[in-house]
């Protein structure tokens, strides 16, 4: 009885663990999702709200955001997996059953009619909700397959993976609450993930350049050349990125998310001389790097704003230990590259100490 509910267990964690790695979720779970919630953070910080008392909001977004993050790696698949086998590209639904696939697809699409039908009452909400859905459709689904049309599948990644989601983000604590939008956090924090989006496609785009010109495919990277790519991406859109982003932390006046920003320059200038990491803004580097202001985004970002609103709230701090399980490989990551280098700095301290002779 108890060997046939173990392998029953362990049937269902094996199914579990198939679907994750059928929607990439290991690819965009922290990535995208970590900073959205930390832009709810901020604007509850803003408002002077309590973040725990929006638990039932960022348990919604979390839903909204899962189903269609999902269902944009499965069409993505789907719709590449000619492409992906003529360029030796892995492809993630290549052996799976159409039933599989489709049940998939039934369930995220079903997710989000669900919650579509919850905010069905708020044009904005619905709108950029939506819009996340559409973007996606249009990038991906022939004819229009905004992914072959250069700059226009650039926009539709951008909107649909980071600026229509966090803006969905900032509406939802303002309708919540109440209160009339602040345009100034409102279009800072629309630049900000927008740009933040152009330069994560890019990178995409660039790191699978060898894969897209064995089948020509024509995307945005493949169309310009890569000095013009990492020119836009070095002095136009990074830069563009970071003002967005010092508007939002003057905008907060958040102490610590800006003491922060110190610390984190700091980890890179030790990763650079104690381990020679390198960094990427755009352009993917041979060696393992670091793509600039991620890490900061992850982990940095929310922590800042979970500390800053539990002094003036102080059940918030609860929030620190669920987002540092919700999203743990980024902040475990972090803590034990800080581990290390503190090690690698006390040693280095230690070598240079001169033995004091005895008289």
């Amino acid at each position: 009885m108890e060997l046939r509910a173990a392998k029953k267990i362990s049937h269902t964690q094996r199914h579990w663990r198939e679907i994750f790695r059928t929607v990439r979720a290991a690819e965009w779970w922290e990535f995208k999702l970590g900073p959205i919630l930390a832009t709810i953070y901020a604007t509850a910080f803003l408002l002077r709200l309590s973040i725990i008392s929006l638990w039932p909001l960022l348990f919604l977004v979390l839903v909204a955001l899962t189903a269609c993050a999902a269902y944009v790696s499965v069409i993505n698949d789907f719709t590449d997996r000619a492409d992906d086998l003529a360029s030796g590209k892995t492809n993630r639904l290549v052996g799976k059953s159409s039933s599989f696939i489709a049940t998939i697809l039934a369930l995220c699409i079903l997710s989000g009619v669900v919650v579509a039908i919850y905010w069905r009452r708020y044009p904005l909400l619905l709108f950029l909700y939506f819009a996340s859905w559409a973007a996606f459709t249009l990038y991906s689904f022939s004819p229009i397959r905004l992914k072959k049309r250069g700059g226009w599948g650039v926009l539709a990644d951008a909107c649909g993976a980071h600026l229509f989601p966090t803006l969905l983000a900032v509406a939802l604590v303002y309708r919540w609450t109440g209160k009339p939008f602040d345009a100034i956090w409102f279009v800072s924090v629309g630049v900000w993930s927008f740009s933040f989006g152009i330069r994560g496609i890019l990178w995409h785009q660039l790191n699978d350049l060898h894969y897209d010109e064995r089948i020509n495919l024509r995307t945005f990277a493949r169309t310009h050349g890569i000095t013009w790519l990492q020119r836009l991406g070095n002095f136009i859109i990074f830069p563009i990125e970071l003002a967005a982003f010092a508007v939002m932390l003057w905008r907060t006046r958040c102490v610590i998310a800006i003491t922060f920003v110190g610390f984190y320059s700091l980890l890179n200038f030790l990763r650079k001389r104690l381990c020679g990491s390198n960094f990427c803004i755009v352009m993917p580097k041979p060696k393992f790097h670091h793509i600039v202001m991620h890490e900061y985004y992850e982990v940095f970002f929310p922590l800042a704003f979970i500390l800053a609103s539990s002094t003036q709230h102080a059940p918030d701090a609860i929030i620190l230990v669920v987002h540092g399980l919700v999203f743990p490989k980024r902040w475990r990551t972090t803590v034990i590259e800080i581990a290390l280098m503190v090690r690698g700095l006390w040693r280095i301290g230690r070598s240079k100490r001169v033995p004091i002779r005895e008289q």
